[in-house]
């Protein structure tokens, strides 16, 4: 195969978003500090369910800033903070406020505050499809109030409405009513004035057309209006109005190049030329390998941490934004939801502090060199399940060589490089470059980065 050419990126106002990591946290299982509130939260060390809560508050994040720091954290995405009555909070019941288990408003105003001392910014998740049942113009319409039965679906004078996939707990907005439109404005207004950086938009697809553009058009002026980041799964071409999209093509691509071996280097050099050719930044592109909604990497990995941390390494370094979903980056196991939303532990054993360290280099590799967040990439070998590649901006430039497979893959090549390798074992010598089984190398040419 020809080797592939992406084109970097000019610098701009969103340079904030590119140039590190985005962190995304379940709020319920990060981190708690007691506050005094009284309800009955589940052990910190147990297990998840659909239906118990840990406690996870904004000051229990608050006092974790130096370890976003020290991991490169350049912004961070938040599942629902709004006060709803399940513990995922996709069921808002008041946009308006948020959640008393995370919080108040000083809380919270001082947690924006402080991640922004260390130049971090948060994104908050807009789930304006759907509210939950406690929502008070929902409880109105089920009584049958005619005016408040417009922000919903219902199927004529039946309490029968549309759900968000089937949920009764969660009924779908009419975006397209005005009232709804002028309720989320506020909403939005609200949140802005706190000096969040941007929102994701929860299953845009669902609401109705042009419910976002007149959000977009109508809120201009908003800082926080200036990144959204859309959840889509396949329809890209329907998210016009966001600048960034959240992508799950990287996620199975990166698993079935790593670990499952369901693609070869060529196959995965396509999907990706393929995929940010379909965006009109592709380093705005929001490349996601774990999440709330997914099985944790580790488990899709069976167990394997040296196929997590390839995985991983990879995300930091193709094109686009990496996210990484907390606790992956030490390695922690979780199958599908709930199973996925486990707590944070309050310590770190041996085996997660190792594991991190070697992910700290690539996090902060991210964070520090511009071929990574606005640079060109060139693929320039590639064989089976090998692939070399460069990252380049200016004087800028880095390298990967990685080989996931179980046979040694050999390349001629000009390259002349003093290859660190985390993983494995990668030399280069008298015009040859070998790749072993299950290898990992970098090489960070000296820049002004």
């Amino acid at each position: 195969m020809r080797n592939v050419h992406i084109s970097g990126s000019q610098s701009d106002h969103l340079d904030w978003f590119r140039q590190g990591v985005l962190y995304q946290i379940f709020p319920d299982r990060f981190a708690r500090e007691e506050n005094g509130k009284e309800r009955e939260l589940e052990n910190w060390s147990n297990l998840p369910t659909r239906e118990n809560f840990f406690g996870g508050n904004f000051r229990g994040i608050q006092a974790k800033i130096e370890y976003f720091t020290e991991l490169a954290i350049e912004n961070i995405y938040f599942t629902p903070i709004f006060k709803a009555p399940a513990n995922h909070r996709y069921d808002t019941s008041d946009y308006l406020e948020l959640d008393p288990l995370l919080g108040n408003e000083e809380d919270f105003r001082s947690l924006v505050q402080e991640l922004r001392k260390s130049n971090i910014g948060i994104i908050l998740d807009a789930v304006f499809n759907h509210c939950g049942e406690e929502f008070p113009p929902f409880q109105k319409a089920m009584q049958g109030d005619p005016i408040s039965r417009k922000w919903f679906q219902f199927d004529g004078p039946i309490n029968e409405y549309q759900t968000v996939g089937g949920a009764q707990m969660m009924p779908q907005l009419n975006t397209g009513n005005e009232e709804v439109v002028e309720y989320f404005k506020k909403v939005m207004e609200k949140w802005d004035s706190f000096g969040i950086r941007g929102w994701r938009l929860d299953v845009p697809w669902k609401t109705e057309t042009g419910f976002f553009d007149q959000l977009k058009q109508d809120l201009k002026p908003l800082a926080s209006n200036r990144l959204w980041i859309a959840e889509a799964w396949w329809l890209w071409n329907l998210m016009h109005y966001s600048e960034s999209i959240m992508n799950y093509h990287a996620r199975n691509r990166i698993l079935d190049f790593v670990h499952r071996h369901h693609a070869d280097a060529e196959d995965f050099i396509i999907d990706l030329l393929q995929w940010t050719s379909q965006w009109e930044d592709p380093s705005l592109i929001l490349n996601i390998i774990g999440s709330h909604d997914t099985p944790r990497l580790l488990t899709m990995c069976d167990g394997d941490k040296v196929d997590a941390l390839f995985s991983i390494a990879l995300n930091m370094l193709i094109p686009g934004v990496p996210m990484l979903y907390y606790g992956d980056e030490i390695a922690l196991p979780g199958e599908n939801d709930p199973d996925c939303r486990r707590t944070f532990p309050k310590t770190m054993n041996s085996d997660e502090i190792q594991f991190l360290g070697k992910v700290k280099k690539f996090t902060n590799l991210r964070a520090d060199h511009k071929s990574l967040s606005h640079g060109c990439f060139d693929s320039i070998h590639l064989r089976n399940h090998a692939l070399v590649f460069q990252r380049s901006h200016g004087d800028c430039q880095i390298y990967m060589a990685i080989n996931t497979n179980n046979r040694v893959e050999a390349f001629k090549t000009s390259l002349d490089l003093d290859w660190d390798v985390i993983e494995g074992k990668v030399w280069n010598q008298n015009g040859i470059v070998e790749l072993h089984p299950k290898s990992l190398a970098i090489f960070v040419k000296k820049c002004k980065c």
